[in-house]
C-alpha cells in the first residue's frame, strides 16, 4: 500500500513518483520538436508577410513599366514600338517568374510548418511513458488471437481524450491454451437435439476445448472463444461474460457466429466466469510488453491535429491533481514524497527533489514550462506543509540571589550612614 508523505493512504497502488518522473522527461522531449515547429510557424508567417510586400512592389513595378512604355507602344510598326513591346514582354515574364518563385517559397515554408511535421517526433517522445506507465483513470481493452497464420495481440488504453494503441508481444502464448490448464470442472448445459429432434439441455465438459481467442472489453466484459480441436478446422463456442451474467453462441469453423447470443443458465455462469477471469489473469501480463503504435486525441490522430501540443499538455493536466496533493502532503521542503508499506511494521520512502524535475523542463519556453509549474513541481524551496506544534515557552528562571556582603563592606556603609546622621543633627542644633 502506498501512502502520502504524511502517512495518509495514496489512491493508486503504484509508484507514482516514477510515473511523474517519466511524464516530466517524456513531455519535455515532446515539447522540443513542438518548440521547433513554433519557430517554423513564425518563419512561415514572416515569409508570407514579406512575400505579400514583395508581390505588391512587383505589381507597382509592372504598372510603372507599362506606364513608362505606354507612349511607345502603338499601332505604328516602328523600331521604337518593337523595342517597347519587347521590353514590356520581358518585364512581364520576369515579374511573373519572380511571383512564381515567391509562391513556391511560401508553399515550401508552410509545408515545413505543418503540424504533421512534428507528429511522429511527439509520438516517439511520448512512447516511453505509455509503454511503461499509465494515466490514473486509464481504461484498457485488449485482444489475443492465435487462429491465424501468426498469433497477434493488441491493446488500447483510453484516458479522457487521449487514446493509445499498442502492439503486444504474444509470447509465451503463441498457441491455443487448453481450458483445463486455466480452470477445472468447467461444465455448461447446452440445448442439443435428441434422437427424435427435440432439443433438451445436455452437459458439455469444456475441459477438452482449447481457447483460441480472448478479448477484454472497455466495460470490463470478457469474451472467450473456444474450439473443440486445436489442430484442425472445427466449430466452437464463444462466451461473453458481463457483470449481470453471461451469454454463449456457437461459432463455425471459419469463426463466424451461428445465430444469436443465448443466455447462459445461472448455474453455469459461475464456472464460465471463473474461466474468463483465469484467462484474463493469464494474459494480463502481455500488456506489460507493449509497444506504442499510435496516439489520438478526441478520435483524431496526432498528425491530423492543428495543435499537436494538446496531447502532452493533456497528459500533464491529468497528472496535476495527484502531483499537487503529493507536494501538499510531503513533509520535506523541496521534495515530492511517497511511502510504501513493506510489511513487518516497516515502510519504504520514495522521493524526488523538485529541483531535479525542474532542471529538465527549464530549457523550454514559458508556454511549455507553465503546465509543469501548474503541477507544483517547480524547483523553489518551500517550507513543509505539515508543521509540528510549537512548544510553549519555558517559564522564566528565578533570578539568582545576590552574593552575601563581606562584614567589612557592611561596617563601612553603616559608619557612613552614622556620620551623615550626626552631621544633620548638628545643623539642626545651630
Amino acid at each position: 500500500m502506498y501512502r502520502y508523505g504524511d502517512g495518509t493512504p495514496f489512491p493508486l497502488d503504484e509508484n507514482f513518483i516514477e510515473t511523474l518522473t517519466a511524464a516530466v522527461e517524456t513531455c519535455t522531449n515532446a515539447f522540443v520538436p513542438l518548440t521547433e515547429l513554433d519557430a517554423r510557424r513564425t518563419r512561415a508567417k514572416d515569409t508570407k508577410r514579406e512575400a505579400e510586400t514583395e508581390n505588391q512592389r512587383l505589381a507597382e513595378l509592372e504598372a510603372t513599366v507599362n506606364q513608362a512604355l505606354g507612349p511607345y507602344v502603338g499601332a505604328k510598326a516602328s523600331a521604337t514600338q518593337q523595342v517597347a513591346q519587347k521590353l514590356a514582354a520581358a518585364a512581364k515574364t520576369s515579374i511573373s517568374e519572380a511571383k512564381r518563385q515567391i509562391e513556391t517559397r511560401i508553399v515550401a515554408v508552410e509545408g515545413q510548418a505543418a503540424p504533421k511535421t512534428a507528429s511522429d517526433a511527439v509520438v516517439k517522445a511520448l512512447g516511453p511513458f505509455f509503454e511503461e506507465h499509465q494515466l490514473p483513470k486509464a481504461q484498457w481493452i485488449m485482444s489475443w488471437d492465435v487462429r491465424g497464420a501468426e498469433p497477434h495481440a493488441d491493446a488500447v488504453s483510453t484516458a479522457g481524450p487521449i487514446t493509445a494503441a499498442y502492439r503486444l508481444a504474444p509470447d509465451p502464448y503463441r498457441a491455443p491454451i487448453r481450458v483445463e490448464q486455466l480452470a477445472d470442472g468447467v461444465i455448461v448445459h447446452m440445448m442439443k437435439k435428441g434422437v427424435f429432434g427435440k432439443a433438451k439441455p445436455a452437459p458439455v465438459d469444456l475441459g477438452k476445448y482449447v481457447m483460441v481467442a480472448f478479448e477484454r472489453m472497455a466495460n470490463g466484459g470478457l469474451v472467450v472463444t473456444l474450439k473443440e480441436n486445436p489442430n484442425k478446422s472445427s466449430s466452437g463456442l464463444r462466451f461473453s461474460v458481463i457483470d449481470k451474467g453471461a451469454t454463449w453462441v456457437t461459432i463455425s469453423a471459419a469463426g463466424d457466429a451461428e445465430g444469436e447470443d443465448n443466455e447462459l443458465d445461472m448455474d453455469d455462469v459461475g464456472p464460465v466466469r471463473s474461466l474468463a477471469e483465469r484467462a484474463n489473469a493469464t494474459l494480463k501480463d502481455l500488456m506489460q510488453r507493449r509497444t506504442l503504435v499510435d496516439l489520438s486525441f478526441n478520435g483524431k490522430a496526432i498528425s491530423d491535429l492543428a495543435e499537436p501540443q494538446m496531447v502532452p499538455m493533456e497528459l500533464l493536466a491529468q497528472l496535476t491533481p495527484l502531483a499537487r496533493s503529493i507536494r501538499d502532503k510531503s513533509r520535506m521542503s523541496g521534495e515530492l514524497v511517497l511511502k510504501r508499506d513493506i510489511g513487518d511494521g516497516r515502510r519504504e520512502e520514495l522521493f524526488v527533489p523538485r529541483s531535479t524535475l525542474a532542471q529538465q523542463f527549464a530549457r523550454l519556453p514559458y508556454e511549455y514550462r507553465k503546465p509543469f509549474e501548474d503541477m507544483g513541481i517547480s524547483g523553489e524551496e518551500t517550507s513543509p506543509s505539515i508543521s509540528l506544534p510549537l512548544r510553549p515557552p519555558a517559564p522564566p528562571r528565578p533570578s539568582a540571589p545576590p552574593p552575601p556582603r563581606s562584614p567589612s563592606e557592611f561596617d563601612t556603609q553603616t559608619v557612613e550612614y552614622d556620620q551623615g546622621a550626626q552631621l544633620d543633627k548638628a545643623l539642626e542644633d545651630d
